[in-house]
């Protein structure tokens, strides 16, 4: 305890306890803890849920479809195909003869994946041997079967129930042991290592996604619906200079850019502020509008609203954004417990749009607003 009241930990502790217990908005976030909590709960239990079925079913798998090994000639090129159609991006090319389970491949194939096709090859059940036979080609260059980009063979990006609940369990172990039990220097390093394992494992992102080097990033989605005319809805979301006087989050969109460009200051971490720079790419009355973000911004997003009649007074309102938060999926996941990620601030000012538009007012930055104080 007399640590955790040294610097710095006596400051996080401080600071976290105000984030906790402030008077305004502590009940509201330690109830979204406690539902963060809940969910992970029920997210483990379905995990391990699905994990046992997993395992059952390939068990099953194994026991009722395993191969004859002695299988004829005309079977074991079969397989062979079929393992050259996931081994190369272009299986059609090649030519496959099977002698007394000895497999010999012919043809045009690019040199980077002849070494994975042997290997392929030797794998498959009833195979004896493989002669390689293969015309290698550095590039496909002017050989008509290896023309066109071919089949892809990308590896799976999420992992099974089963490998999941495997890795997330070996790095919590992993963790634990190296940074509680061994400690120095390779107790850290293995420490690190189970902990990057286990967070691969939960989150079951790649980790350059996870981390916010690469990948498709968070996809964000929100429908709500309107009791006004499509014409009057459009008009407001149109009016992206109205924003910050009915959306809490927004401080200040400047439209004064040109064009079709615009400057927005929103509300980030602790109080903070983000300044970034979007474009409309697109604009179809009482349909449509779609942004995104010029190169070089602190948050990369674009997105789309898109605007249905259901009713003549009756409006659906759909938001779909992508974004790529700093620190990636790991970020998002922490913004979104302490209630500053896109998704939880969209939802509420989707919310105060709909008041805004049915009553004729609503409530922002600690101040009433008039929907015919708007221009």
């Amino acid at each position: 305890m007399a640590k955790l009241m040294n610097f710095p930990g006596g400051i996080l502790l401080g600071a976290g306890l105000m984030y906790l217990f402030d008077p305004v908005r502590g009940r509201r976030r330690r109830a979204r803890i406690n539902e963060a909590v809940l969910r992970a709960e029920r997210a483990e239990r379905e995990l391990l849920a699905k994990a046992a079925r997993d395992v059952r079913h390939r068990l099953h798998g194994l026991a009722a479809h395993r191969p004859a090994p002695d299988a004829s000639d005309d079977v074991i090129e079969q397989r062979v195909r079929a393992c050259l159609g996931r081994a190369v991006s272009h299986p059609g090319a090649l030519d496959v003869v099977v002698r007394t389970g000895r497999v010999t491949l012919l043809g045009p194939v690019l040199a980077a994946e002849a070494p994975l096709v042997v290997k392929h090859v030797r794998g498959v059940s009833g195979v004896r041997g493989v002669v390689d036979r293969m015309d290698k080609h550095a590039t496909a260059g002017t050989i008509p079967a290896l023309q066109g980009e071919g089949r892809k063979h990308a590896r799976p990006r999420a992992w099974s129930p089963t490998l999941q609940i495997a890795a997330t369990g070996a790095g919590t172990v992993m963790f634990l042991y190296g940074w509680l039990v061994r400690g120095g220097v390779e107790g850290k390093l293995l420490g690190t290592a189970g902990a990057v394992l286990a967070l691969r494992g939960s989150f079951n992102r790649p980790m350059p996604e996870l981390l916010g080097r690469r990948g498709a990033g968070v996809r964000v989605q929100k429908t709500i619906v309107v009791d006004r005319p499509i014409r009057e809805v459009f008009e407001l979301w149109s009016r992206l200079d109205n924003f910050p006087q009915f959306m809490e989050h927004v401080r200040d969109v400047d439209v004064e850019l040109g064009g079709t460009k615009s400057r927005w200051t929103v509300d980030g971490p602790a109080g903070t502020k983000v300044e970034f720079e979007a474009e409309t790419i697109a604009c179809e009355p009482e349909r449509l509008i779609a942004w995104r973000t010029l190169p070089g911004q602190p948050i990369d997003h674009e997105g789309r609203v898109r605007f249905e009649e259901v009713q003549p007074d009756e409006t659906r309102v759909h938001v779909d954004m992508m974004y790529r938060p700093p620190g990636g999926v790991i970020g998002h996941a922490i913004a979104h417990l302490l209630g500053w990620d896109p998704k939880t601030r969209m939802g509420e000012d989707l919310v105060r749009m709909k008041v805004l538009l049915e009553e004729g007012r609503t409530r922002a930055h600690k101040q009433h607003i008039e929907l015919a104080d708007l221009h």
